[in-house]
């Protein structure tokens, strides 16, 4: 990995759809046409949006503030200062395009008891935000790794690989999550898999992604399309990675889920949390021995387990939540873990 010479602080740079959350969590029903359910546990607003999850886990983790940079498309709204004042609050450095004809992007999220969520999104400036704009945050930053979240992004998903070249040829480690495209297929990120280390998505979006193969199958896809570390995410069955021609089959950690909103963005907080203490230490991902992803994987679980613990996305990812449920439940993970040889 080549030295950085950046002239800002920031190690990690996240990118991507950025969203304010609007959440009522605990709900023993959704409404009727015309019924009025109130919300147990209140209606909270909270920032959300991928890389501004990741970019405050970060912090909570433990990371010093000004570490961390956020690049992200808002609009001209109130909106747009509550997200600057969130990230910039966490020590988070707030690269923000303002977008004229579009209001800052927002998600209703509604959490039944013993449902998933449900969602209803407008993504806003998001699909706006501008290739050039995270280029040249990209380079006045030159951090260590790059997160992006790809999807919601308009025309600057198709681009998303050029991203991915300008960091591989810039020793920069690139971690990649997706979701369900806005206004396109799923082949929009194909020419980015070969310029992706990590990639995280859920069982949905990876059938999305290989034209709907399988678990395993479409793991050896990506993999055979460049993919160096593939992360499968899973809800309460765990996690399913590549590494080292090894398929890790990783169970969840166990806990009482309040809101399910955001796990994924924690499990990927803790994967580059991780990442860039290796890499402070002068290792790149191809230097980790099987076992330190295996611990890198479990500290990302580990924070995903605690972010559903809280209403929100960031509330509940702690560096000492995430330490306590790694002390409680650690041995039973790794006890029921398999790792084999991946066949062709």
């Amino acid at each position: 990995m080549k030295e950085r010479v950046g002239d800002l602080g920031e190690e990690v740079l996240a990118s991507g759809f950025i969203t304010v959350d609007i959440i009522s969590a605990g709900l023993d029903k959704i409404p009727e046409p015309g019924e009025l359910v109130f919300a147990p546990l209140g209606v909270r607003i909270r920032l959300g949006g991928h890389p501004g999850n990741v970019s405050v886990d970060l912090v909570q983790m433990g990371l010093e503030a000004g570490v961390v940079g956020a690049a992200a498309a808002v609009g001209k709204d109130p909106m747009r200062d509550f997200v600057k004042k969130v990230l910039e609050s966490k020590g988070v450095t707030a690269f923000l395009q303002e977008v004229d004809d579009a209001e800052t992007g927002k998600t209703v999220i509604l959490v039944v008891k013993n449902e998933d969520r449900r969602y209803i999104n407008e993504p806003g400036a998001n699909l706006h935000l501008s290739y050039d704009f995270v280029l040249n945050a990209l380079k006045r930053v030159k951090p260590r790794i790059f997160y992006i979240a790809s999807g919601l992004l308009g025309d600057f998903d198709y681009r998303v690989w050029e991203l991915l070249r300008e960091c591989k040829e810039n020793g920069i480690l690139t971690v990649v999550d997706l979701v369900r495209p806005f206004g396109k297929e799923w082949d929009f990120i194909h020419p980015a898999l070969q310029y992706s280390d990590v990639l995280h998505c859920n069982v949905s979006e990876l059938e999305g992604i290989t034209g709907g193969l399988a678990l395993e199958d479409g793991i050896k896809w990506l993999v055979k399309r460049g993919v160096k570390l593939p992360v499968i995410s899973d809800g309460e069955r765990g996690l399913t990675a590549y590494f080292s021609e090894r398929i890790i089959r990783q169970p969840s950690f166990k806990v009482n889920v309040v809101d399910p909103t955001g796990a994924g963005d924690a499990l990927c907080a803790g994967i580059v949390y991780k990442l860039l203490m290796s890499a402070r230490s002068g290792k790149r991902l191809e230097d980790l021995s099987l076992e330190e992803v295996v611990d890198m994987l479990l500290y990302g679980q580990a924070s995903g387990a605690a972010c559903v613990e809280e209403i929100g996305t960031t509330p509940g990812v702690t560096a000492k939540r995430i330490r306590e449920i790694l002390e409680e439940q650690s041995e039973r993970v790794m006890s029921q873990m398999r790792i084999e040889e991946m066949k062709d």
